[in-house]
């Protein structure tokens, strides 16, 4: 049972993605899961397996005292805790980054248990409670185009994705074609430059991933980012900022620059130019991703068993 805010395709953002891949490959292993979404007039739908339902009070409190384990995260886990404690239910939190949720430390009556999206968010909360890595699984037949575009892309114009120096490239290069993509949170910010279009948000990123010939993540902050994984599944080159979760999820991939000096970005740009150093970084990119997608298999298949030494009280 996922006690969650929102779910795709109604809602288009990395964690929910996550979070639906996850259930997704429970589902084809023949496990049921349900979601409970607070949407106010939702019509309960399926969605590749995984069965969507408005939660609403006190209907569903009986799916909850049914449900073999609860997970969530983000805005509705503290709720989702607090029904654990008091239908004496196990609680699994999801964690894509590295804001404490002070209640996983401070209340060992619940049954409570962890998943880190990388190694760095383990290393920086090292909750006090079981825990495993899943890394966010990334479906490659829903991201690979088989041509790329010629723009430079942003995807999520929240100022934390690092929108301000995006703007500036683009000034700086205004003989480029830049797409800026909303995100699916936060204050999106469109500034009118002649150089970049905008698109909305969308789930069907293959759209994006046609128009790009280069993805820029100059973010502040990212936990992984597996925008990053999305275009390697297209050979598409990644320019990124140095954040933990970045050179983690790219690795020998990726192309870092600081994301305070726009120059080293046009740098870099004008680098891939070259029809030579294009290709060969674009390799990097392609076996980046079957190496991800080696793990990923292995990592979902230990979320299961995490799962079921939850409910057989092994740990």
């Amino acid at each position: 049972m996922n006690l969650i805010h929102a779910y795709p395709p109604l809602h288009h953002a990395g964690a929910e993605w996550m979070v639906h891949e996850m259930n997704k490959y429970l589902v084809d292993q023949g496990h049921s899961v349900d979601v409970l979404l607070p949407i106010t007039g939702l019509k309960d739908y399926d969605f590749e397996g995984v069965s969507v339902k408005g939660d609403f009070f006190p209907g569903n409190r009986e799916f909850i005292k049914n449900a073999d384990i609860i997970i969530s995260h983000l805005d509705r886990a503290g709720k989702a805790f607090n029904l654990c404690e008091l239908y004496k239910k196990p609680f699994v939190f999801i964690v894509h980054n590295t804001n404490p949720m002070n209640i996983i430390k401070f209340k060992p009556q619940v049954r409570r248990y962890v998943v880190y999206n990388s190694e760095y968010t383990k290393n920086e909360m090292n909750y006090p409670c079981p825990g495993v890595v899943v890394h966010p699984p990334v479906d490659g037949k829903r991201y690979k185009v088989g041509k790329r575009g010629s723009k430079l892309t942003l995807v999520n114009l929240f100022h934390r994705k690092g929108t301000a120096t995006f703007q500036q490239i683009a000034r700086l290069m205004p003989d480029r074609d830049f797409l800026g993509v909303e995100g699916g949170y936060g204050k999106q910010e469109k500034e009118a430059i002649k150089n970049i279009s905008y698109m909305d948000n969308t789930p069907d990123m293959k759209k994006v991933y046609s128009q790009t010939r280069i993805l820029l993540m100059p973010s502040l902050y990212e936990s992984y980012g597996r925008t990053a994984v999305e275009a390697l599944v297209s050979g598409i080159p990644v320019i990124a900022a140095p954040t933990p979760g970045l050179k983690e999820s790219l690795g020998e991939a990726g192309i870092f620059c600081d994301a305070e000096k726009p120059e080293q970005w046009v740098e870099a740009i004008k680098k891939l130019d070259d029809p030579e150093v294009y290709k060969a970084q674009s390799k990097k990119c392609t076996e980046r991703f079957k190496a991800i997608e080696a793990e990923k298999e292995k990592e979902l298949k230990e979320f299961e068993d995490f799962l079921f030494d939850i409910y057989e009280r092994k740990i």
